[in-house]
């Protein structure tokens, strides 16, 4: 999937734009997120985050592609001249939402500690009756060791 070729250097790098999408959460989920990221971040001028923010959101959409039944993974993506900020949404409020520390055996329940080793800052958004019915894992990356000041 290639969102808009590369070569070109796009009107938007630099400035301040929201991306949204919609996945059907299922085992291509990951992939699908991972190739969108890596256009995304390419396109905004942002290709120095690109390995970071791949890893990152495939770890999140696989959390809730193994830990949910929810039918669609929400991915938005925010790109500012100092950071990109990413958010995985879910429709399961009611499953487990995070879970640190690593495991000392086994073969998962390592992506959060990936998380935090990468991201320059990380949190939840937890699901509440009044606003907010998803609950989501996001991430910021600073870009060039900048700071973005963002939560």
């Amino acid at each position: 999937m290639t969102l808009a070729s590369p070569e070109r250097t796009p009107a938007f790098a630099g400035a301040r734009r929201s991306f949204r999408f919609d996945l059907p959460n299922g085992a291509t989920a990951p992939i699908i997120a991972r190739a969108v990221v890596t256009d995304l971040m390419s396109l905004c001028g942002c290709a120095e985050l690109v390995g970071d923010s791949r890893v990152l959101v495939s770890e999140l959409v696989t959390n809730v592609y193994r830990h949910t039944r929810t039918a669609v993974v929400r991915l938005d993506v925010a790109v500012n001249p100092d950071y990109v900020r990413v958010a995985v949404w879910d429709d399961a409020p009611r499953s487990r939402l995070l879970s640190l520390p690593v495991p000392a055996y086994g073969d998962s329940g390592r992506g959060l500690v990936l998380v935090e080793s990468l991201a320059s800052r990380w949190g939840i958004y937890r699901p509440n009756t009044e606003s907010r019915s998803r609950k989501g894992v996001w991430f910021v990356l600073d870009r060039e060791g900048r700071d973005g000041g963002v939560p």
